[in-house]
This record gives C-alpha cells, structure tokens and sequence, in this order.
C-alpha cells in the first residue's frame, strides 16, 4: 500500500503565481476580450478554463467553442514562457528536492493537479524534473474534479491521499475528496485561523510525508465543493463540468 501525493504548482511547488496571472490577463486581451473581473478569487471555480469560459461568456454572450479554447491555452503558454524564459520560475524552498526524495522512495508516488491549462503546465514541470500523472484545467473545470482525475490517472490502490496546495480552493478540493492535506506558505490565513500549524509549511525541506495530514475542520470552516450534485467522469469529453 502506498501513499499518494498530489501537488498543486502555483505558489505550492513554484513562485509562478504573478506571472501566471499577467500572463492570462494578457492572453485573455489577446483574445479580444476587454470586460474582465480579475479579482480570480471570486470566481466558483480557481481553474484557468472556468475563468476563461465566465470572461468568455460575459463579453460574447456565450461559451467559447474548442478551437477559441485551445487558441486561449496556446495565447498563455506563450505569454508564460516569454516572461520567464530571461530568470527562470523560482521555485519553493526545497520543492526539487522533496520531488526526488519522493521518487526515489517506493512507498510514495506523486501526481499533480493545478488550475493551469495543460500547455503552461508541462512549461512549469520541466524544470522541476518531476514525472508523474498531470490533471490539468484542459481536463477539467472544477478543482474538486482535477483531484480525482489526478487520483484516477495515477491508479493502484492507495493507503491514503495527501493534497499539497497553498490556496483555499485547494483545501476545499482535499476536505471534499476526503484527502489529508498540507499547507504551503508562511501563513494559515488562506486556510483561517482554525488550520493547525502541524500542517503548514514554508519549506518542503522541513516536511515529513509519512506524517499524518488528516483534518478536522469545525463545522462550517471549509467552504462547501460548489456544483457538488455535478458527477465526477474521469477524462475531458464526458465530464459534466463542462456542461
């Protein structure tokens, strides 16, 4: 029986975060539409193609077809790589590291599930040398869902779950597929006051996965999973968080 663990990447496993949204502000202008919301956390759902389709539908009244989808992915990725091919992405402290200590041990194995679309995402990864099953938001529109499909994809039977993201869409996401999870970042404030220091970390350097990341979250603490009546279909064609 193993363990598997699920990367977020923005602001989890790099300090791409800044450059990803400029990098989708402008692919968004790129495509031609001007009426844009860029508070990115008020939106339902924190994954690229569920802002894009909203910004979409806000300026033309109607979702984009798969060819306007595609040129979208196509527009960030582009934008992403030229702002960063000069300096690089910095990562997190020790997120390299802890990638190879986990593959390098077989009671563990790694997947990833991240918001981005999948173009910008294999950008991210290549750096990082990190191998694995990928969910990405050209799979799916909903957090909740890029987390079962991570799970789906990497297979096996799996002694449990562990969700590592840095934002509260990725909290909901663990609590409501049943995962443990551990915090990145300097401050439980994304997570609120009730999140337990044992489960938040600055540095992977000082994270121990065989620890127990399990949560109990006070009534109410953790947002529901919104579109919860909206079944899970593994793969991008039959899933209703398209619909």
């Amino acid at each position: 029986m193993t363990t598997l663990i699920v990367f977020d990447i923005d602001g989890t496993l790099l300090h791409s975060v800044a450059a990803h949204q400029a990098a989708f502000l402008g692919a968004l202008g790129d495509s031609g539409l001007t009426e844009i919301d860029a508070r990115w956390g008020g939106y339902r759902h924190h994954t690229d193609s569920w802002i894009f389709r909203e910004v979409f539908r806000a300026n033309e009244g109607r979702f984009p077809d798969g060819a306007q989808t595609q040129r979208f992915a196509d527009l960030l990725h582009e934008r992403f790589v030229a702002a960063t091919a000069a300096d690089g992405v910095e990562q997190v402290p020790g997120a390299g590291a802890f990638l190879r200590r986990l593959a390098e041990d077989d009671a563990y194995e790694v997947a990833f599930a991240t918001g981005g679309m999948r173009e910008v995402t294999a950008a991210k990864l290549a750096p990082l040398g990190a191998s694995g099953p990928v969910s990405t938001a050209s799979e799916h529109t909903y957090r909740e869902h890029l987390v079962r499909e991570a799970v789906h994809r990497a297979g096996g039977d799996f002694e449990r779950v562990v969700c590592v993201g840095d934002g509260p869409w990725d909290l909901r996401a663990a609590v409501a597929t049943g995962s443990q999870f551990i915090g990145i970042g300097g401050s439980s404030a994304p997570f609120g006051d009730w999140f337990p220091a044992t489960h938040l970390f600055a540095s992977f350097e000082d994270v121990d996965p065989a620890r127990d990341f399990a949560l109990s979250p006070p009534p109410g603490a953790v947002a529901a999973e919104p579109d919860a009546d909206t079944p899970f279909a593994a793969g991008p064609a039959g899933c209703g968080c398209w619909n």
